[in-house]
């Protein structure tokens, strides 16, 4: 697994997974969305030494209230992976 592979993942399981709320928002829920970011904080724990301490916990934070809201969420765990792929 690498960070190129968890994006096109996380950017497949948002396109599958993302739902309209009753209230106009959109959402993501679903076993892919947590598996997705379950495979993502183990591959990024078992990299810590390659990548910035803060982007992991701003990662982990966003994961904590990722399933089931807003797609900002998923917006900055994604980001994240993008951000840590670039400068690789």
């Amino acid at each position: 697994m690498n960070l190129e592979t968890l994006i096109e993942e996380g950017e497949k399981v948002k396109a599958s997974n993302t739902k309209q709320s009753s209230r106009g928002g959109s959402y993501i829920s679903g076993e892919e969305y947590e598996k997705w970011i379950a495979k993502s904080i183990i591959f990024l724990e078992d990299n810590e030494e390659e990548f910035s301490s803060f982007l992991i916990e701003k990662f982990k934070r966003a994961s904590e209230q990722a399933v089931g809201n807003s797609v900002r969420h998923y917006n900055t765990m994604i980001g994240i992976l993008k951000a840590l792929h670039e400068t690789e």
